[in-house]
């Protein structure tokens, strides 16, 4: 053995340095390889497009694939079957490896409702504004007959003024009633009035 030992040591030092080299090649090679294993390399599925589906009817597509899915976020869109998976998140046909979770986000079965804010007697701006704060979109305004300018009077949605808090949904369509500013303030009576009144005319009081 120490014979051996003593002919290794012997040898020149450029086959000492192959060695290391060598040693070391296989070192990383062993290394990459367990980190290939570890994280899956080369084993990536697509996310299959289940848009449209109701989420127990795209189950299988998840489990033929080794995906997990959760149910993160809802929507409400007229344009999708209540229940439907309208969006996902990685994307449909984009490329993950095996297990991941993919987030899904379904359509609402009924339409979103909020309190409407109180609004009387502020500005038009500040009316639209806090409308807009609580997601309504659809918002336009309607003047009519009152003492002061661009005076908001009240909400008005489907023919009918709404009180403060009423729930209504998000994609209402919904008419302020303002003031455009055109109403005279009524006439104080002077005493000269109040006076004739009283008497009817008749001069004999005086």
């Amino acid at each position: 053995m120490s014979s051996f030992i003593n002919r290794i040591f012997r040898l020149p030092i450029y086959v000492h340095l192959l060695a290391v080299a060598l040693l070391i090649c296989l070192i990383i090679y062993i290394i990459l390889k367990s980190l290939d294993s570890y994280t899956n390399h080369n084993q990536a599925v697509r996310v299959p497009d289940v848009r449209g589906l109701q989420v127990k009817d795209a189950a299988p597509f998840f489990e033929q694939n080794m995906l997990r899915y959760i149910v993160a976020d809802s929507v409400f869109t007229k344009e999708k079957a209540p229940g439907a998976i309208v969006e996902l998140r990685p994307e449909a046909n984009s490329k993950v490896k095996k297990n991941r979770i993919v987030y899904i986000t379904v359509n609402a079965k009924t339409e979103k409702t909020v309190p409407v804010p109180d609004i009387t007697d502020i500005s038009f701006r500040q009316a639209y504004a806090l409308l807009n704060a609580r997601g309504f979109k659809d918002v336009e305004h309607k003047y009519v007959s009152g003492e002061f300018r661009d005076l908001t009077l009240g909400i008005e949605y489907e023919g009918k003024m709404l009180g403060s808090g009423a729930h209504v949904p998000l994609t209402a369509k919904l008419i302020l009633v303002v003031s455009d500013g055109n109403m005279l303030p009524p006439e104080s009576d002077s005493l000269e009035n109040i006076i004739e009144e009283i008497i009817g005319g008749d001069e004999s009081w005086f």
